[in-house]
């Protein structure tokens, strides 16, 4: 194998890696991924000097194809969740979003609170008709309360009958209240500007020309420090 074909060998191998990852995304998906992730190496390292280090450069700043893929993964996720409607879809895709950043951890901990409010009136809701002396919105010295209070007998019951009915609006409220909060953040993530932002909120790559203005940028330091190094 000569010195020219082993840049080549080393991105078919990122490539199989990736592709490999890729395996819950669609055909199709996959081929549009390793098209763009190709053009982007080869974008990035074409006007190179040296060619088997700044691949190996580009393939560091790119992470592991592993990591990459997580993120494309992550991504084709979000795109399906923001259109979504559905708790048992947006849940776990916010959960995949909070492991790449801040802004998925946050989204999550909305859904975590949403839909946990609301499963917790839907279970009030249903448990009213068997425990109606228990079950309700109480408030008295130990507060406030919805549900079953350690001491009834010292709390007031404010809605009677009306708990059920007025419950399972705030049961369907919380639900689709969470569902549309997270679709708009789903559809308002912004991708990173560098590097390092893109790996936390899991975004595509970063672009070509951010990749040569650092593949560039570690090309000229070496070559300064040689040159200071040779004048001293």
């Amino acid at each position: 194998m000569t010195s020219a074909q082993v840049p080549n060998a080393r991105i078919e191998t990122y490539l199989d890696r990736l592709q490999s990852a890729l395996r819950g995304v669609s055909p199709d998906y996959q081929q549009d991924i390793l098209c763009e992730i190709r053009a982007h190496i080869v974008d990035s390292t074409e006007h190179s000097s040296d060619q088997s280090g700044a691949v190996d450069r580009v393939l560091h700043l790119l992470g592991t194809p592993e990591e990459l893929a997580a993120r494309y993964s992550t991504e084709c996720q979000l795109q399906r969740a923001s259109r979504s409607f559905s708790p048992w879809l947006i849940l776990p895709t916010c959960w995949h979003w909070a492991k790449l950043g801040i802004k998925g951890t946050l989204a999550f901990l909305v859904a975590l609170f949403g839909y946990s409010l609301a499963l917790a009136f839907t279970a009030a809701v249903f448990l009213k008709p068997f425990m109606p002396s228990k079950v309700g919105m109480w408030i008295g010295p130990e507060g406030f309360n919805i549900g079953v209070p350690a001491h009834p007998e010292q709390m007031h019951e404010l809605l009677g009958n009306y708990f059920v009915p007025v419950i399972a609006v705030a049961a369907f409220l919380s639900a689709v209240g969470t569902t549309q909060l997270l679709r708009w953040m789903m559809r308002k993530r912004a991708p990173g500007l560098t590097v390092s932002t893109e790996r936390k909120v899991g975004v595509y790559p970063p672009s070509p020309a951010f990749i040569r203005r650092e593949v560039e940028n570690q090309e000229v330091i070496p070559s300064k420090l040689h040159r200071h190094s040779a004048s001293q």
